[in-house]
């Protein structure tokens, strides 16, 4: 059992700041919102968390974990929380780590996270995941040294009209995540169905993750055409009308996949700031024929989402009407050759799109 924690932080001004790192207990609420409040106003995208009423029923089906950071003076100068996701997913999330500013700089966002882990690590997850932020890099740097490995990238994820924060986004009109893991029980990641052109790519992640991988011979992918494909796909998808974001999750393809794939276009058609992100099982078979249909339809590589589930996925995105800057992101070296890549898949799938380039 992970017992609660004291920790002894100093800024850089000489001033000292002792803070008690535990879990969440019943009363912790109002200061939980206030840290959000302090940060994001009334923006914050996971919109229930304003709810001290939430807060204590998540807590108590064990959905989340809520932790605080307590200073002192008994108030709540952080909070983070520990997301699951069974039956669909089998790794644990950190997520939400929010400071009240005046507790800003004094390092205290490293060993709140180390603690986060240690509660994380003595549970049966497959792995640790965590989407850090583009407008800053500090989390990506913190969560590198805890062990987490960068994947890839979601793209556009948030609508920067809907929300607020006190750092800088440059031209971007919507806000991304970048992909950080951390290997735990899951430690093979099966035969993986990838297009030649993402395999150097995809091997350096899985060797960063330090799990066993394989990827299956072109040539034999090849062979197979739509009559070896089920009939039909097994898709989901989400789509959140105020940050317009579609999420699709692809868990096997079908025939139908294109069709099916048409249809969700002209339900969440992809104008304004409307994008869409898909997570593709590339374990399956039909994953290349499937990955040549989204890069006709605007569709770009992204990254992987590995070890999360019994699947692994890459993840593509079509960006619709909405411009991408990345040279606005604020990511680490580790992420920084990883953005190169995708900012090359981006700028290929654009002369694509306007007819200024091959087909790969």
């Amino acid at each position: 059992m992970v017992k609660e924690r004291k920790v002894k932080l100093k800024n850089k001004n000489g001033d000292t700041l002792l803070v008690l790192l535990r879990e969440y207990r019943k009363g912790d609420e109002e200061g939980m919102i206030a840290c959000i409040r302090d940060e994001y106003g009334e923006t914050y995208f996971k919109r229930d968390f304003y709810d001290p009423e939430y807060i204590k029923s998540e807590s108590d089906n064990h959905h989340i974990k809520f932790l605080a950071a307590q200073t002192e003076d008994k108030e709540i100068a952080g909070m983070m929380i520990l997301k699951q996701f069974y039956p669909e997913e089998s790794m644990c999330e950190i997520a939400s780590q929010i400071f009240r500013k005046k507790y800003r700089g004094y390092g205290l966002a490293l060993p709140f996270f180390q603690y986060g882990l240690e509660l994380l690590k003595a549970r049966n997850y497959s792995a640790a995941y965590c989407l850090p932020v583009t407008f800053h890099h500090i989390t990506q740097v913190l969560l590198y040294r805890s062990g987490l490995r960068a994947a890839g990238f979601i793209l556009n994820v948030f609508d920067l009209d809907k929300i607020i924060h006190s750092y800088k986004n440059g031209r971007n009109t919507k806000h991304s995540q970048a992909i950080q893991i951390m290997a735990l029980d899951k430690r093979d990641a099966g035969t993986l169905y990838l297009p030649v052109e993402h395999q150097k790519f995809a091997g350096m992640v899985y060797e960063s993750l330090g799990v066993n991988y394989s990827f299956h011979e072109e040539k034999m992918i090849s062979e197979w055409g739509e009559s070896d494909m089920p009939d039909y796909s097994d898709m989901t998808f989400s789509n959140d009308a105020v940050q317009s974001n579609l999420e699709i999750r692809v868990l096997l393809v079908g025939r139908d996949f294109k069709k099916r794939l048409l249809n969700l276009h002209r339900q969440f058609p992809l104008c304004r700031k409307q994008t869409a992100s898909l997570f593709l099982n590339c374990n399956d078979c039909h994953a290349v024929k499937a990955y040549e249909i989204l890069k006709k339809m605007g569709y770009f590589f992204t990254g992987l989402k590995p070890l999360c589930s019994e699947k692994e996925y890459m993840v593509l995105h079509n960006p619709g009407k909405v411009q991408i800057y990345f040279d606005d992101y604020m990511v680490s070296s580790e992420f920084a050759s990883l953005l190169l890549y995708v900012k090359y898949c981006y700028e290929r799938s654009q002369n694509m799109v306007f007819g200024l380039g091959k087909d790969g």
